[in-house]
């Protein structure tokens, strides 16, 4: 069932609880045990609330005046005409590839593959990747984007969080996330279910090179660690995801490289100067923001 409010009166609850619990969108879609995107969808009042939702928003029903009907939880495809098939669109089916390998670390980066389930049927399979409005701008539209749409050839839609400088690349397709399941990645939690590299990727340097670019143009920063000694150039990733670490660092190793341990704070490094060399010249960036930062530094060391 969904509850469809007095108009303005969804968002006011929402925000009221995200509010006096000082939420983020994350910690708030965690509390709630919803997708993130769903949850800002609600708190504009794009969608209705499902019923369970507004329950642990208002366990002491104190929005019951507000609540205008309940509607069955397919009341949206009923009125639409819609069916199962809109969720089964034709999909082109990549084969494994370079590009495939670069996607996957990216998702495996700052991406999420989710399946949305209310009850005994999945009502939403998605394929986002998140990054800053600015910094990831080019990124996102000159590359995410179009690797996603030639890949699957499907479009890729275009998602805003100004408040947090957020944007998302979203694709909504059970196929998609159906294919994905299927080359190794896991729906839901990355952390929890430990999503790492698959082990297709490990078996072909090109692919392994591949879906290192993708998780540091995502996870990863260029940075100088000394101002005094402008050589001291450094290639970071981080990642809470302790397989995914181990496994990052794993790779890096297969193909010659030194990187640092895992330290306390979830990161390993590159930090000498022929490894940072190495890494421009056998892997490179696709992310502005690391090209235009590493430019900033490279004549010292190039």
């Amino acid at each position: 069932m969904r509850i469809k409010l007095k108009k303005g009166k969804q968002k006011e609850l929402i925000c009221k609880i995200k509010n006096k619990n000082q939420f983020t969108w994350e910690n708030f879609s965690k509390f709630l045990n919803v997708s993130k995107p769903a949850l800002i969808e609600w708190s504009r009042e794009n969608n209705l609330l499902p019923l369970k939702v507004y329950k642990k928003l208002d366990p002491n029903n104190k929005y019951k005046e507000q609540i205008i009907e309940l509607k069955k939880e397919n009341w949206g495809q009923i009125k639409a005409g819609l069916n199962s098939n809109g969720t089964l669109k034709e999909i082109k089916t990549p084969k494994k590839c370079k590009k495939l390998a670069e996607l996957i670390g990216s998702i495996l980066g700052d991406g999420n593959i989710h399946s949305y389930k209310r009850g005994k049927k999945v009502r939403v399979y998605s394929v986002r990747i998140a990054g800053h409005i600015e910094l990831d701008k080019v990124y996102h539209l000159k590359y995410i984007k179009p690797m996603f749409e030639e890949l699957f050839n499907i479009q890729a839609k275009i998602y805003f969080h100004k408040k947090n400088n957020e944007r998302f690349i979203i694709v909504y397709s059970r196929k998609v996330v159906d294919y994905l399941n299927n080359m190794g990645l896991k729906s839901g939690n990355k952390i929890k279910n430990e999503n790492t590299i698959p082990r297709w990727i490990f078996k072909d340097i090109e692919f392994l090179k591949a879906c290192l670019r993708g998780l540091i143009d995502t996870d990863g920063s260029v940075f100088r660690m000394s101002k005094k000694d402008p050589n001291l150039i450094r290639i970071s990733f981080t990642n809470h995801n302790q397989t995914l670490l181990k496994d990052t660092r794993d790779a890096f190793i297969q193909l010659g490289f030194n990187p640092s341990r895992i330290t306390h704070n979830n990161k390993i490094y590159l930090s000498r100067k022929q490894e940072i060399v190495k890494y421009i010249n056998d892997i490179g960036f696709s992310n502005n923001k690391h090209i235009i930062r590493f430019q900033k530094f490279s004549s010292p060391i190039v």
